[in-house]
């Protein structure tokens, strides 16, 4: 069975996985900082990603094998949204960069942003 490869293009909404990390400021908090400062405003930044635009299509955690700082992959959790600009995204990456009510983000985890389409095997736009 033959399968014609079609050009990618790039079509809008844009699609993008955040491949996410804690990192060693996460585990040197303590049990109360987690959950008094750096989770709510986690909560908050999420909340602030829908505000501009994103839209949750699919997520993955894979720390049910694993515990600690990731090796290789380096990432533990995946975050898969449509966005409406790259103008978006990088406002989406430049949130974990501000101290909000004390707390600022890059100290705890790490994210990184891949752009791409739908897979065209699996979705069809």
């Amino acid at each position: 069975m033959a399968v014609d490869f079609v050009p990618p293009e790039v079509p809008k909404p844009y699609r993008a996985i955040l491949l996410g990390a804690a990192t060693n400021g996460w585990f040197e908090a303590s049990d109360e900082e987690r959950r008094e400062k750096v989770l709510p405003r986690f909560r908050q930044m999420i909340d602030e990603w829908k505000g501009m635009g994103a839209k949750v299509l699919a997520t993955l955690d894979d720390d049910l094998f694993m515990v600690g700082q990731p090796g290789a992959p380096d990432f533990t959790w995946y975050l898969i949204f449509e966005i409406p600009s790259l103008e978006a995204l990088a406002a989406m990456i430049q949130c974990l960069r501000k101290t909000v009510d004390g707390v600022r983000l890059d100290r705890y985890i790490r994210i990184e942003a891949r752009l791409g389409r739908p897979f065209f095997l699996l979705e069809s736009h």
